[in-house]
């Protein structure tokens, strides 16, 4: 029986992404790979991270919308466009979440000559003839996230619970009723970079902040999780 609900899943799963073509990618910080990176085709759910040198793959069509994000760099957007679908490869650079002392400076001319040179690199792989090759990822072969963030089931999780509630529950609602439901403590203490002891507080902490509700209500796992890494960082500066 397991073996045909699995053979039913990757048939399901190859017919959805039978109309979309393979996308080979890089992400990068500055002239850095940025490994574990969380890339999310949001339109079709699919989900993969970065390997060991910034690379990844992801079935994609024009229009689909692709975000890449991580716990130390600000979450990025991007459509693919025709002209991404005809390359069959992206590079993506991403900005750092918590500011850096100026050490090295870079203008906007050396970034696209930067952004340049590693489309170069692509170059050197033959992706037509190639594209059927998986790219192989040894940091997870399954959905679960970095630091045990599933994005498809943090989002079903989160529209069952506000669609379970009343107009008159939601208006009475608390972050901190909602938030435990979707996460386990290792998200606080890992992603967060919390302490054990400080997450019950945190929960509290998050009630008092304007909008915690709203974007709860929003059903997007990708803001909320954003609020909470932002909401992280005030907590810890305020209680140190």
């Amino acid at each position: 029986m397991r073996i045909k609900i699995l053979f039913l899943f990757l048939s399901l799963q190859f017919a959805y992404n039978q109309d979309r073509e393979l996308i080979q990618g890089k992400v990068i910080y500055r002239n850095i790979n940025v490994v574990a990176a969380n890339v999310i085709n949001n339109t079709s759910q699919n989900t993969t991270i970065t390997d060991d040198l910034g690379e990844f793959q992801i079935y994609a069509r024009e229009g689909d919308e692709i975000i890449f994000s991580s716990v130390q760099y600000i979450i990025r957007t991007v459509r693919i466009t025709d002209e991404i679908i005809k390359n069959k490869r992206l590079t993506i650079q991403i900005n750092e979440r918590i500011q850096e002392l100026d050490e090295v400076v870079i203008t906007p001319d050396n970034t696209e000559k930067f952004l340049d040179l590693k489309e170069e690199e692509f170059k050197g792989f033959d992706y037509i003839a190639d594209k059927s090759t998986r790219v192989q990822n040894n940091l997870t072969e399954t959905r679960q996230l970095k630091n045990g963030v599933d994005f498809v089931n943090i989002f079903k999780l989160l529209k069952t619970i506000i669609d379970s509630k009343s107009e008159e529950e939601k208006e009475s609602l608390l972050a901190s009723e909602v938030i435990p439901y979707l996460f386990e403590d290792d998200f606080f203490t890992e992603s967060l970079l919390l302490a054990s002891s400080q997450i019950v507080d945190f929960l509290i902490y998050i009630d008092s902040r304007p909008n915690s509700v709203d974007i709860l209500l929003e059903k997007n796992q990708f803001l909320l999780i954003d609020f909470l890494l932002n909401e992280s960082i005030r907590y810890k500066e305020i209680n140190e």
